[in-house]
C-alpha cells in the first residue's frame, strides 16, 4: 500500500506543477500590452528575415524574378539543337572521316601504274690544241647545244594487295555502318536526356505557381494572425504555429524556384539553346 500512496503523491505533485506553470504562461500573455505584442512581432519579423536571408539568399541570389512567369520553347526545338552538341559532331566526324578512307581505299588501284621520265639539256665546248712541224701551236674551240628526254610507262600489281582488295573495301564498308549506328546511338541517348530535363523543366513551371500561390495565401493569414495577436485573440502559441506554416510554405517556393533555375540551365547546357535571357 506504502508504493502506491507514494507514486499517487508524485503524479499530483507533477500535474499540480504543470497546471501552475500553464497559468503562468497564460497569465504572462495576459498581461502584455499592445505596445509588448508590437514589439514581440517586430523581433520575430527581424528574426525570420535575418534567417531567411541566411539559408535562401545565397541560393536565390541568381534566380531571375520572372523565372515563374517562363514560357519554354516547344520541345522539337530543344530535339533538332541535339545535333549541334560536340558529342554528336565527334559521332560525325568520325563517319565522315573513315568514309574519306574508303574513298582513297577504292583508288588505291591507281598505284599499280607508274610513269618515268627524264629529261636533260646542256651546252659543252670542245677546246683542240693543233701544230705540226712547220706550224706554231694554235687552238680551236666547238660549242654546241644539246637536250634530251625520255618518257616511260610501268604497271606493277601485287596478287596480294590484288586479292586482298575486295576484303579491304569490306571491311571499311563495315566500319561507315558501325560508326552510324554508334552516331545514332549518340543521338538517341541527348535525345532522351534532353526530353527528361524538358519534362523536368514542364513539371515545375507547372507546380511553382501553385506554391507561389500557397505562399500568397500563408503571408496574407501571417497578416491577419498577426493583427489578431496585436489585438489579444490569440496566444503567442497560435501565432508561431502560423509563422511555422507560413515559413515552410516560403522556404517550399524559394526551394522550387531553385531547382527551376537549375533544371533550366541543365536543359541549356545539353542543347546550347538559351531559355533565361541574359540581362
Amino acid at each position: 500500500m506504502k508504493p502506491r500512496n507514494s507514486i499517487f503523491f508524485f503524479c499530483s505533485v507533477a500535474i499540480t506543477g504543470m497546471m501552475v506553470f500553464s497559468q503562468s504562461v497564460f497569465a504572462q500573455q495576459d498581461s502584455l500590452t499592445r505596445a509588448g505584442r508590437l514589439k514581440i512581432i517586430e523581433r520575430l519579423n527581424a528574426e525570420e528575415a535575418q534567417t531567411d536571408a541566411q539559408t535562401l539568399g545565397q541560393a536565390s541570389k541568381n534566380v531571375p524574378s520572372y523565372i515563374d512567369k517562363l514560357e519554354l520553347p516547344p520541345l522539337s526545338v530543344f530535339l533538332d539543337a541535339v545535333t549541334e552538341n560536340a558529342t554528336v559532331k565527334k559521332a560525325r566526324s568520325q563517319v565522315e572521316q573513315q568514309k574519306n578512307g574508303y574513298r582513297i581505299e577504292k583508288r588505291e588501284w591507281w598505284n599499280y601504274f607508274r610513269l618515268n621520265g627524264t629529261y636533260s639539256y646542256g651546252r659543252y665546248n670542245i677546246l683542240n690544241n693543233t701544230s705540226d712541224e712547220f706550224t706554231p701551236m694554235y687552238q680551236t674551240s666547238m660549242a654546241n647545244t644539246q637536250q634530251t628526254f625520255y618518257v616511260g610507262a610501268s604497271v606493277s600489281v601485287g596478287i596480294g594487295d590484288l586479292i586482298n582488295r575486295p576484303l579491304k573495301l569490306k571491311n571499311y564498308r563495315y566500319n561507315i555502318e558501325q560508326l552510324k549506328y554508334a552516331q545514332e546511338e549518340v543521338m538517341e541517348e541527348r535525345r532522351l536526356k534532353v526530353l527528361e530535363a524538358y519534362n523536368a523543366v514542364t513539371e515545375q513551371l507547372a507546380t511553382i505557381k501553385a506554391k507561389a500561390e500557397t505562399a500568397a495565401l500563408y503571408n496574407a493569414q501571417m497578416k491577419i494572425s498577426e493583427n489578431n495577436f496585436i489585438q489579444g485573440k490569440i496566444d503567442i502559441i497560435t501565432l508561431s504555429l502560423e509563422r511555422g506554416r507560413r515559413s515552410g510554405a516560403v522556404v517550399t517556393y524559394e526551394q522550387s524556384r531553385v531547382a527551376l533555375h537549375n533544371s533550366i540551365i541543365l536543359l541549356e547546357m545539353l542543347t546550347n539553346v538559351k531559355v533565361i535571357k541574359d540581362k
